[in-house]
């Protein structure tokens, strides 16, 4: 057995809370690396897709995430889902389309398809600024892109345009590319 030692400790009457940051606040030039969240150091959520969404919204808030992957039951990425998705009209859209019940709903009938993801290689991501990433997102309409290591096909990581515009203090507003010609129609005004 390893054994460890005591440190010593300090009585804390006499201190006040540091004012001076030791990080640098983050800008759009900042490395794309340092607003990735990286699932090397900090696994992800994942839920099973049999979970039922009102107890995944339930999970989700109270860990205080906004989004959580989604896996089979050998625990394989197949898919991701927002708390937002999950509280949003799109739910009814799909319980009717599927004739269930709401509350009937699991994680695997809303979640976004594995292939439905865009991904980024990692080491684009390290030569890269935060510019570029959310450009690239507004480009091709999307909220979030999963970092990938090509040489071993594991996504390492994720970057949100939540996450971005939280940290910068930025208002974004990324909109959706339609995927289907229905989406389409509704995006002209067209029902």
């Amino acid at each position: 057995m390893t054994s460890y030692k005591t440190l010593p400790v300090q009585d804390l009457a006499d201190y006040e809370l540091s004012r001076q940051s030791k990080t640098q606040p983050l800008d759009l030039l900042s490395p794309a690396i340092e607003i990735m969240t990286n699932y090397s150091r900090n696994a992800p959520l994942m839920l099973d897709q049999n979970m039922l969404i009102d107890d995944a919204i339930s999970l989700l808030k109270s860990a205080h995430v906004s989004r959580t992957l989604v896996s089979n039951k050998q625990e394989e990425f197949i898919g991701a889902v927002s708390l937002a998705e999950l509280q949003s009209a799109r739910i009814m859209s799909i319980a009717n389309k599927l004739a269930i019940n709401r509350k009937e709903l699991t994680l695997g009938n809303v979640m976004n398809p594995k292939s439905q993801f865009k991904g980024i290689q990692l080491q684009t991501i390290l030569n890269s600024t935060i510019g570029d990433v959310l450009n690239t997102m507004e480009h091709y309409g999307l909220q979030y892109v999963l970092v990938v290591a090509k040489s071993t096909m594991e996504i390492v990581g994720m970057i949100s345009a939540r996450d971005i515009s939280k940290k910068l203090q930025i208002p974004i507003q990324i909109s959706p590319l339609p995927t289907s010609f229905e989406e389409v129609m509704l995006a002209v005004g067209h029902p």
